[in-house]
């Protein structure tokens, strides 16, 4: 296999390699300096959360001028964690030296994570809250790179009642749209939501109907075709970018989009093009460029021996978008620039 500077090579061709005993291990490299980066997330969409991370953390890597090989590998869907650990066991074989991790589940990819630093790699975590009884694998964890999911559901719950109350409604009907059951981040954001719909001051939030729609587009639009076809509701909210795009997209389908609200949840571009155009109302923004690039650099300063430069955690800001306005002043304009992206590829 050809190894140059930044190439991505498929999981599948590492497979290949291991299967026709072609050496990984350590030491058995064409380039003794070439690092080996893994890159395990459960969505690698170029639009979506762990697209936009990966280009930030291609570009400081290659900014950096170091020699570097990445391997990435997603499951099939954000509730496979079987997948998931099946790509963090191939690449613990593999050897690699780093890996990013955005985690199908914390708890249930754990036997995963611990194959890789058994292996001796090192963790850079992303899109989960170190608990607070810590992790077996603390040591080989170099940072986590994360936001709060709970945060996140509370400001999109609290965006949304804000823009209800504005409109004098004041005890709206909502609907709630879940991620898949074992999911963490689901349990967390669903929380916050909830929490954001008691807290509201003046107001008496319902929620007329909720569903598992496991963060799939499909199942969102199913789910809120069934809403619509049992219940009046003022608003609902989808607990990822996937869900609330697609939610909005059943809604206009069926004539509903001019009568009810929805929000979101983290900012995929389907998601900030639907708030700039009115469609979608509430979205708390994570900014997954910074992410990438906070990602590599924790990569970078651990090569040069700088490991006291590395964060033990970096939160990302959650900012919420409901307009054009909102998405002008905290958004970087090239994460709208997806074309050119898929042209280098």
């Amino acid at each position: 296999m050809t190894t140059t500077t930044g190439k991505t090579v498929s999981i599948l061709l590492v497979l290949v390699a291991l299967l026709s005993g072609t050496a990984f291990a350590r030491g058995a490299r064409a380039q003794d300096d070439l690092v080996t980066i893994g890159f395990a997330a459960h969505s690698i969409e170029v639009g979506a959360l762990f697209g936009q991370l990966k280009i930030g953390l291609v570009a400081t890597l290659d900014a950096s001028g170091i020699e570097y090989e990445l391997i990435e590998g997603a499951p099939a869907d954000s509730s496979d964690h079987p997948g998931m650990l099946q790509i963090l066991e191939n690449m613990a074989i593999a050897g690699v030296d780093y890996v990013v991790v955005g985690p199908t589940s914390l708890e249930l990819n754990e036997p995963g994570l611990m194959r890789l630093v058994e292996s001796g790699a090192k963790l850079v975590m992303t899109d989960y809250v170190r608990p607070e009884a810590g992790v077996p694998y603390d040591d080989d964890a170099l940072t986590w790179i994360v936001y709060s999911h709970y945060d996140m559901g509370y400001l999109s719950g609290e965006g949304l009642m804000n823009l209800l109350r504005a409109e004098g409604i004041a005890d709206p009907a909502i609907v709630l749209l879940w991620g898949p059951a074992a999911s963490e981040i689901s349990q967390q954001r669903g929380d916050g939501v909830l929490a954001a719909l008691d807290a509201a001051a003046g107001m008496n939030a319902t929620v007329v109907y909720e569903a598992h729609a496991d963060f799939r587009r499909d199942l969102a639009y199913t789910e809120t075709e069934r809403a619509l076809a049992a219940y009046d509701f003022d608003a609902i909210v989808g607990l990822n970018s996937y869900m609330s795009v697609s939610a909005m997209e059943a809604l206009r389908a069926n004539g509903a989009l001019e009568n009810v609200y929805v929000a979101g949840m983290g900012g995929i571009v389907d998601e900030l093009q639907a708030v700039a155009l009115g469609e979608i109302q509430s979205v708390p923004f994570r900014n997954p460029r910074s992410m990438g690039r906070l990602a590599a650099e924790a990569i970078l300063a651990h090569l040069a021996g700088r490991v006291e430069d590395i964060p033990a955690t970096s939160y990302s800001d959650l900012p919420v978008l409901t307009d054009a306005d909102t998405i002008r002043e905290h958004v970087p304009a090239e994460m709208f620039d997806v074309d050119a992206f898929l042209a280098t590829q």
